[in-house]
């Protein structure tokens, strides 16, 4: 008589042993059209657009909105115009015209979205920064520039206005997207085993295959 299948057996055969007991698919509706945001959009594009639409006031300046390890220096040459050729700072507009974020035409100095009550704030009429996106094509010695960068009319307190939406709700669903991946990659031991390590676990310090062949090396006998 085959011994009975408990709980503990199941769950180590399908890897849930350290997680939830079911992995759920998300239906994700099709991604708009007209928004930034898309199928191929990397991560960083993704968190850009949702630091984009939804930072504070008073993370919506270089100082703090911008992280500096990972990014082309603000300092003199990390400011650009529309189109995306960086600014030297004497094309008539001024530093603040050319900042990411304290630009009243292509960067609202407020808030638009409300991440805990997913309502729209006021703002105004703003274009999303060419500098935040994966440039399409690379710019070069010749001048190839971005395409203009999509215009996004005045908000008001409320409903995500239907400009915004999309490329709200596209980079949420790529979110979702690159996650499933992840998930798909890894798989659920995998998964588990990363997620407990980020968190801290996973054990101790491992022995590298050099360490071990030098601690048995016919050197110490």
């Amino acid at each position: 008589m085959a011994a009975p299948i408990t709980k503990e057996i199941l769950l180590e055969r399908t890897g849930r042993e350290n997680g939830p007991d079911f992995m759920l698919k998300v239906d994700v509706p099709a991604m708009a059209a007209n928004s930034v945001i898309n199928a191929n959009s990397n991560i960083t594009e993704v968190l850009n657009v949702i630091a984009y639409l939804c930072n504070t006031a008073a993370n919506r300046t270089d100082a703090t909105g911008i992280e500096d390890t990972q990014s082309v220096p603000k300092a003199n040459h990390g400011l650009h115009l529309p189109s995306g050729l960086y600014s030297n700072g004497n094309d008539g507009a001024g530093p603040s015209n050319d900042s990411l974020w304290l630009d009243g035409v292509r960067a609202p100095t407020t808030q638009m979205i409300d991440l805990d009550s997913l309502q729209s704030l006021a703002y105004t009429a703003n274009n999303i920064p060419v500098g935040i996106l994966a440039r399409t094509p690379v710019l070069n010695q010749f001048g190839a520039v971005n395409a203009a960068p999509p215009a996004i009319g005045a908000g008001v307190a409320g409903p995500i206005p239907a400009d915004t939406l999309p490329h709200f709700s596209n980079a949420i669903k790529q979110m979702i997207n690159i996650l499933e991946n992840t998930r798909t990659i890894f798989g659920p031991k995998g998964w588990t085993a990363l997620f407990s390590k980020v968190k801290g676990g996973g054990g101790g310090a491992k022995h590298t295959h050099r360490q071990h062949r030098r601690r048995y090396s016919s050197k110490h006998y």
